[in-house]
């Protein structure tokens, strides 16, 4: 689907998320960043706080995260962190 991207939320323990999104706004330790597709490549260390995203059907979800690490690569975001919770 255009204008997607895929991400992925994962602790040590399981993948939280696998999803195709329209955008997200992920926390960072230098604050937040919002992602769309197309997104150039980045690798960033995550902050403690609620990330959230879109879905294609227009679906808001919301998840806190507690640090861990983010990559951003060819409409993939990962992102890898301590265990979360849906806000």
């Amino acid at each position: 689907m255009s204008g997607t991207f895929h991400i992925q939320v994962a602790t040590p323990e399981k993948l939280l998320v696998d999803a195709e999104a329209l955008s997200a706004q992920i926390p960072t330790r230098k604050g937040y960043i919002g992602v769309l597709a197309g997104h150039a490549a980045l690798l960033s260390e995550l902050g403690s706080d609620e990330l959230t995203y879109v879905t294609p059907a227009n679906e808001t979800r919301t998840l806190r995260v507690n640090g861990g690490y983010l990559e951003i690569l060819d409409d993939r975001v990962r992102i890898l962190t301590l265990p979360a919770a849906k806000a």
